[in-house]
C-alpha cells in the first residue's frame, strides 16, 4: 500500500522545514514540499532526500489546488506577514484548496485575535489577519488542528536580517541580547521551531484517525510553545552555558513591530506549557538550555 501523502507549505523555511525533518526521520509518509523556488539550494537539498518539491504560491489558489491533489494531510499551513497581501486571503486560498481536494486534515499555524485577548487594547494587524483563517476553515467544514506559536527561539540568532544576540567587546567575552521592547522581568512564551514544531505536527498526523485523540486535538487551538522564559533567564542561561558575560537589553522598534511587542509585553498565553495534549501524545519538548547548547554555542564560536 502506498504511503500517505503529506503536503508541507514553506518546506524550506523554519516551520515547514521542521515538519519535513520530522516526517523524514519518522518514515512511512510520502512528502510533497511546496516552495516558491524549486531551484533554490534548500529545495534541491530536500529533493535529494526524497521530498517531492513543487512550486506554488499562497496568492495563486490554482497552484495550491494542484499541489494538494492526493494529500492525506495538508501540513504545515503557514501564511506570511509583511508581504503586502492580507494573510486572511492566503489562508482562505489554503482552506479552499483543501476543500477542493477533500483533504481530511489541515494543520494550521495561526495566532489568536489581539483585540479579543487584550479586550480591545491592542490591534496587531498580522494577528487579526491570521486569526480569521481558522474561523473560515470551521465555517466551510474543513477539518483543522490549529497551532498557536510564541516568539521563535531562532529569532535570537536571525531576526529581520540581523541577530538579536551580538558581541559587544572585541574579545567576544561580552554579549548583549537586543530584544524588542519586552522588559527583562516579563515572561515570554517561546517556540523552539526546528526542534518542537515538526514533532508536534507529526503527532497530530499519526493520531488523527484515533477518535479520542482527534476530539482533544480539535477542542481548542493548541499553544505549541516550548517554555516560558524571561529576558533575565535568557541572559543567565547563556552565560552559564557559555561562560560569557551576557546582558538582555530591551530596544525600541518601529511599527508594525512596535504594537506587536507592546502586546507581548502585557498579554500572552495563559495555557500550561508545553501543551499537555501533545505531551500526552509523546512529544518531547525542549528547554531554552537545549537551544543554547544546540544552536547558540556554535553561533557564538563562529563570530
Amino acid at each position: 500500500m502506498a504511503n500517505k501523502l503529506v503536503v508541507v507549505l514553506g518546506a524550506t523555511g523554519h516551520q515547514g522545514g521542521s515538519v519535513v525533518t520530522a516526517l523524514l526521520n519518522h518514515g512511512g509518509y510520502s512528502i510533497r514540499g511546496l516552495t516558491r523556488n524549486t531551484e533554490s539550494l534548500p529545495a534541491k537539498d530536500l529533493a535529494a532526500k526524497g521530498v517531492e518539491m513543487v512550486q506554488a504560491s499562497l496568492i495563486d489558489k490554482s497552484s495550491l489546488v494542484a499541489a494538494f491533489r492526493g494529500a492525506y494531510a495538508k501540513v504545515y499551513a503557514i501564511t506570511l506577514p509583511f508581504t503586502g497581501v492580507n494573510e486572511d486571503v492566503m489562508g482562505r486560498n489554503i482552506v479552499d484548496a483543501c476543500r477542493a481536494n477533500n483533504v481530511p486534515l489541515l494543520v494550521l499555524s495561526s495566532l489568536p485575535s489581539s483585540l479579543e485577548v487584550s479586550n480591545g487594547k491592542f490591534n496587531v494587524q498580522l494577528m487579526e489577519e491570521k486569526c480569521r483563517v481558522p474561523a473560515y476553515a470551521s465555517e466551510v467544514g474543513q477539518p483543522t488542528v490549529v497551532f498557536y506559536l510564541g516568539a521563535f527561539c531562532e529569532n535570537l540568532l536571525q531576526h529581520m536580517g540581523r541577530s538579536q544576540l551580538q558581541p559587544v567587546s572585541a574579545d567576544r567575552t561580552k554579549w548583549q541580547i537586543f530584544y524588542p521592547i519586552v522588559p527583562a522581568s516579563v515572561p515570554q512564551p517561546l517556540s523552539y521551531i526546528s526542534a518542537d514544531v515538526g514533532p508536534s505536527a507529526l503527532a497530530v498526523i499519526d493520531r488523527w484517525e484515533d477518535p479520542a485523540a482527534r476530539e482533544r486535538l480539535t477542542k481548542a487551538p493548541i499553544v505549541v510553545c516550548s517554555f516560558m522564559i524571561t529576558g533575565e533567564e535568557m541572559e543567565q542561561t547563556i552565560a552559564r552555558v557559555t561562560g560569557k558575560e551576557v546582558k538582555y537589553v530591551p530596544i525600541q522598534v518601529p511599527e508594525p513591530m512596535k504594537t506587536m511587542f507592546d502586546f507581548c509585553a502585557e498579554v500572552w498565553y495563559p495555557d500550561e506549557l508545553p501543551p499537555p495534549v501533545l505531551k500526552d501524545l509523546g512529544v518531547k519538548f525542549h528547554t531554552f538550555e537545549d537551544y543554547v547548547r544546540e544552536e547558540v554555542v556554535p553561533f557564538m564560536a563562529k563570530q
